[in-house]
């Protein structure tokens, strides 16, 4: 199936109902699983990821199919090797080509039970020795996050320690930040995170909007002159590190000012290249690789030619995403070259001669950057749209509303 999106022929206005964050549900679903008593979880994610997580901790069979999400995945990996019983945990075969072992290895050394096979994992779940480990931190800060949640409940507590370059580290500081809210002693000195053995206590508690999905919109103001929307739900304060998509796209031309109801987003330019389009732009995306997508699809649609440091993680997400973008790009005209760990991109995207469908390799985000390009082109065509239900499940429904106001 695909979606044809039609031309946006006037500035966007409106308001969006945002998801609630899915990083957030993920992980404070966890830690409700691993709580003598059960509490409440309002606005919970609806994405496929968080609801699958929901059923899998159910625990109403031994075979535990964690769907396509990583989050979802590892985390599982963590909390069933310390939960009593044999387990097998299957998913997505993308999710087995994704990086694993080094999470593997740190609960095997932490006296975990484990043997990876071909699509699935065989788990003997029992109480974790724990004490002191380290962790290649390069890779994907979801291991530390899944080994951090569960390390309350290991017989001596944990000590990691966190080698080499730390990649998307808000996301560890949100998992710290959660466990402390339920009573977890946790505490990063240095490059070493210690966890003391305890209990999680309960509490109400209410997940906030989601950041990450903002950025499709940001996206779509800066492409789209004089449109406004009302983001509804979002905090300025937030656990997220993803929240400083607003600062990142004032360079686009879009400003964000809060009120009671969330963030307005307005692009005030005459057109969709912003004052310093003419200027190389750098964008550092250790910590927010998930921006990736709309920040290289609003330079290629604005004419900007701009360089992406620290992406060798993109290639490890729901696709490669830097592979997949450069084949994008470059068919829709975009001059972009790859070297290590570096993605750069100059020219503008150059509509088609002919209809031309664009594939979204399986990857939610893909999906969702791509759809703004109707604000530049006669038309769009979505390749499985239906993919953004992993994190964003009404997102057409959104979209469609504003663009078609």
């Amino acid at each position: 199936m695909s979606l044809t999106l039609l031309q946006i022929a006037k500035p966007v206005s409106g308001e969006i109902k945002l998801p609630s964050s899915k990083s957030i549900s993920n992980r404070v679903l966890i830690i409700q699983a691993l709580s003598e008593k059960k509490f409440q979880i309002k606005n919970i994610s609806d994405s496929d990821d968080s609801q699958n997580l929901i059923r899998a901790l159910e625990l109403k069979s031994n075979t535990i199919d964690a769907g396509e999400g990583g989050t979802t995945f590892r985390f599982l990996l963590a909390y069933l090797a310390c939960t009593n019983g044999e387990w097998k945990l299957t998913g997505n075969k993308r999710l087995f080509e994704r990086p694993l072992i080094p999470l593997i290895d740190a609960l095997k050394k932490l006296g975990a039970e484990i043997q990876p096979k071909k699509n699935f994992i065989s788990i003997r779940g029992k109480e974790l020795d724990g004490g002191k480990i380290s962790i290649d931190a390069s890779i994907s800060s979801q291991f530390i996050s899944a080994l951090l949640l569960v390390a309350p409940r290991m017989k001596n507590g944990l000590q990691l320690t966190l080698k080499g370059k730390t990649v998307s580290m808000p996301y560890i500081e949100m998992t710290m930040q959660l466990m402390q809210q339920f009573g977890g002693d946790v505490k990063w000195n240095g490059n070493t995170i210690s966890v003391a053995k305890g209990n999680y206590s309960e509490k109400k508690f209410s997940v906030e909007a989601d950041w990450s999905a903002t950025s499709y919109f940001y996206e779509l103001v800066a492409q789209k002159p004089k449109s406004k929307l009302l983001l509804r739900g979002l905090k300025k304060n937030s656990l997220q590190g993803d929240s400083i998509v607003a600062e990142i796209f004032e360079a686009f031309g879009v400003k964000t000012t809060f009120n009671s109801k969330g963030a307005v987003i307005e692009n005030n330019s005459a057109t969709n290249a912003p004052m310093n389009s003419k200027q190389h732009l750098i964008f550092d995306l250790k910590d927010t690789p998930d921006l990736f997508p709309a920040l290289v699809v609003t330079c290629a649609a604005c004419g900007i030619s701009a360089t992406f440091k620290n992406i060798s993680h993109l290639n490890s997400k729901e696709s490669e995403r830097a592979n997949v973008f450069e084949k994008i790009l470059s068919q829709l005209g975009c001059k972009v070259k790859q070297a290590k760990n570096i993605f750069s991109i100059s020219g503008c995207i150059q509509p088609p001669t002919i209809n031309h469908q664009i594939s979204t390799y399986n990857d939610h985000r893909i999906a969702m950057s791509l759809a703004p390009l109707a604000s530049i082109l006669p038309s769009v065509e979505i390749e499985n749209e239906n993919v953004v239900n992993k994190s964003f499940p009404h997102f057409w429904e959104e979209f469609l509303k504003v663009s078609k106001s």
